[in-house]
C-alpha cells in the first residue's frame, strides 16, 4: 500500500538510484521488520493533475524507506516485505503515516491516494481499518482513494465487487491502478472502480503507436460512459502531455507535473476527481 507492487520507479522519469551497502537476505529482513515496527517508513506526494486545466485534484502517496542516508523507493523493499508476508504490516505502517501527514496537506478538496495490494483489500478488517482511520484523521477532509494495484490477478470478482461495494459506502472509492497495452482488467463486469490509472508503458506508447491509442479510445469510451475517470501515470514530457490531453485523458501525474515531496509542501487540491465529459457522474 502506497507503493506499487512490482520493483520499478515513480512516476515520471527515472531519478538516480540512492547508494546504498549492501546487506545480506537476512540482514534486511530484519532492518524491514524493524523499520516497520519502529513506524520509520515516509511518504512523499505527488500531484494528480486535470489536464483541462491545469488543477490538482488529488495526491498520491508513494512509500519511502529512509535507510542508510538515503530514501529508498517502493521498488527496493516492497516486493520483500510481500515475499515475507509483510504486506499487512505494510499496509499497517502507510496508514499511520497518511494520518500523520492528513493535517499537514492544505486542503480538503482533492482526494488522497495510496496503494493496496489485492491480497490486503480482501481481508475482512481492511474496510473496518480504513473507516478508522478516516474517523480519527481525516474525517470531513480530503477523501481517502484506494489504488488497487496489479500483483495478483482478480480471480474472484464477485468477492471483490462485494467489498468495493462496502468501500463505497464508507466513502473510499477504489481506482484501478497500472492499466497496460492489452490488460483488460478494466473490463470486469459489476466490478465498481471510480477510475482507470493507465501504466507508465502504455502512456509513453501513445504518440508512437496506434495500437495504444486504439486501446486507450476503447478505455476512454467505456469509462466516460460509467462515470469513471481516467489517469494517466508517467508524463514526463510536454510530448506525452499534450498526447493525453488531445487523447481525452481526464488526468495525468508524472515529473512534468510535479515530484513527489513531502506534504507540507504540496499544494492543496483544487477540483475534485470526476471524469471530464459527460456520460455519468463518477461513483
Amino acid at each position: 500500500m502506497g507503493c506499487k507492487g512490482k520493483a520499478r520507479q515513480d512516476k515520471g522519469a527515472s531519478p538516480p538510484k540512492p547508494r546504498v551497502s549492501k546487506a545480506t537476505p537476512s540482514e534486511q529482513e530484519d532492518e524491514l521488520r524493524a523499520a516497520l515496527t519502529g513506524r520509520l517508513l515516509l511518504l512523499r506526494y505527488q500531484p494528480i493533475i486535470r489536464l483541462r486545466n491545469g488543477h490538482i485534484a488529488a495526491l498520491e502517496g508513494l512509500v519511502r524507506w529512509p535507510r542508510q542516508e538515503a530514501l529508498l523507493q517502493a521498488g527496493a523493499f516492497v516486493p520483500l516485505a510481500e515475499k515475507l508476508g509483510l504486506a499487512l504490516d505494510l499496509t499497517h505502517a502507510v496508514l499511520e503515516r497518511v494520518a500523520h501527514d492528513w493535517q499537514q496537506t492544505p486542503s480538503p478538496k482533492g482526494g488522497l491516494a495510496v496503494n493496496m495490494p489485492l491480497s490486503v483489500l480482501m481481508l475482512q478488517e481492511t474496510p473496518a481499518l480504513l473507516a478508522a482511520t478516516r474517523r480519527r484523521h481525516g474525517a470531513g477532509r480530503r477523501p481517502l482513494l484506494l489504488e488497487l494495484t496489479e500483483t495478483e490477478a482478480i480471480r474472484d470478482p464477485s468477492r471483490l465487487r462485494r467489498v468495493m461495494l462496502r468501500l463505497k459506502r464508507l466513502g473510499i472509492p477504489v481506482l484501478l491502478d497500472d492499466v497496460t497495452l492489452g490488460d483488460h482488467r478494466w473490463r470486469l463486469a459489476g466490478l465498481p472502480f471510480a477510475g482507470l490509472k493507465l501504466d507508465r508503458s502504455l502512456v509513453e506508447a501513445l504518440p508512437r503507436q496506434m495500437r495504444a491509442r486504439h486501446f486507450l479510445r476503447r478505455i476512454l469510451s467505456d469509462s466516460h460512459a460509467k462515470g469513471r475517470y481516467v489517469i494517466a501515470e508517467g508524463v514526463s514530457t510536454p510530448l506525452l502531455h499534450r498526447t493525453a490531453r488531445g487523447l481525452g485523458v481526464d488526468f495525468a501525474q508524472g515529473f512534468l507535473l510535479g515530484q513527489p515531496a513531502p506534504p507540507q509542501h504540496n499544494r492543496g487540491g483544487q477540483t475534485r476527481l470526476s471524469p471530464a465529459r459527460r456520460g455519468g457522474r463518477a461513483p
